[in-house]
């Protein structure tokens, strides 16, 4: 599997015009990248942006998307909660939000299928099934990239990045206690931490489990229900056979994605993208000087919180294993 997962795409950077068929799916090439929150989606985003520009490729990102529901992604509607970005397409034509647009205001399969090869953002795996055809089947059209991050690193990450503009003045100690905070009242509600199901679920199951949770939690128990939801999110991982980065391994996942993105280049087209990609600053909140590692410091001090804390993230973590375990196996494949 690992092997057909960073397979390179067929197309050659800067032809607009490719035809080339996905021979594993008898398609054209579609990629969907699912920005997971607080896992480089800034960097990736930028990424595939500049990508989009210097290969002449489309590059829809979108926003507000995790509750786009599975009937309209299934027909030739607008995508129902989700919104464009920006936009950039073959012609180098780039849209961008807040700007007054002419060309692509809505999402939906048919402009996805016409004008763009890849989309992304704050999106569900799966929400591109039938961009390419009518119905979804075990063959899935859309190749999908997804990035990865500690558990406990992207909550701390996430408290940051929501509150250091408010909480000017303050200091690791005091995100600290906010986190404390936070967690202990989610663990005294019985409550397991599962942000990335936003993203992992695809819309058909999200829904389904949301309307059967009140009759399934008659019969299990709070864990168990979140047991079966990371587990589902873990089978999607393989089904859909996603090209997995970690940030902990970004360097290894930036060769991963360039060995997909671009086996058809120029050696000029190379080192443009590779002076965008190792320009930017990974996983850094830009809204104050409190880092996620002092803050996690800060926590370790205490074991029994962190004892709660890794109960409260344990479903994430079982997902997140998992895909380091991925992405170790699709490196390895790449090094051979």
């Amino acid at each position: 599997m690992a092997i057909q997962a960073i397979r390179p795409a067929l197309w050659t950077c800067g032809n607009r015009n490719d035809s080339e068929l996905d021979p594993l799916t008898n398609q054209k090439p579609m990629f969907a990248f699912i920005h997971i929150y607080k896992t480089a989606g800034s960097t990736m985003r930028s990424f595939f942006q500049t990508y989009a520009y210097i290969c002449r490729k489309g590059w829809m990102c979108l926003q507000r998307c995790t509750e786009v529901t599975s009937t309209s992604v299934q027909s030739n509607r607008n995508w129902k909660n989700c919104e464009v970005e920006h936009a950039v397409n073959r012609d180098r034509l780039v849209e961008k939000y807040g700007v007054r647009r002419k060309l692509y205001r809505h999402v939906n399969n048919t402009v996805l299928n016409d004008h763009f090869d890849l989309f992304g953002g704050h999106t569900r795996i799966g929400a591109g099934d039938y961009i390419l055809k009518t119905s979804s089947a075990d063959n899935y059209p859309v190749r999908h990239i997804v990035f990865l991050r500690d558990s406990i690193d992207r909550y701390i990450s996430g408290v940051l990045y929501q509150n250091q503009k408010k909480k000017k003045g303050w200091h690791s100690a005091d995100f600290a206690n906010l986190v404390k905070e936070r967690v202990l009242a989610s663990r005294s509600s019985g409550e397991h931490w599962d942000r990335c199901l936003s993203y992992l679920l695809t819309p058909g199951q999200a829904e389904e489990i949301n309307s059967l949770k009140s009759k399934y939690m008659k019969t299990h128990t709070a864990d168990q229900f979140a047991e079966m939801k990371a587990v589902t999110a873990i089978n999607n991982l393989m089904k859909y056979n996603v090209i997995v980065g970690m940030t902990e391994h970004m360097p290894q996942s930036m060769e991963i994605l360039k060995h997909v993105f671009m086996a058809n280049s120029s050696v000029e087209q190379r080192e443009l993208l590779d002076k965008q990609a190792t320009n930017k600053t990974l996983n850094v909140s830009k809204k104050g000087t409190v880092s996620t590692s002092s803050v996690r410091e800060e926590l370790e001090k205490d074991r029994e919180f962190m004892s709660a804390f890794e109960e409260y993230v344990k479903y994430e973590k079982m997902i997140n294993d998992y895909a380091m375990t991925m992405h170790l196996k699709q490196y390895g494949q790449l090094k051979k």
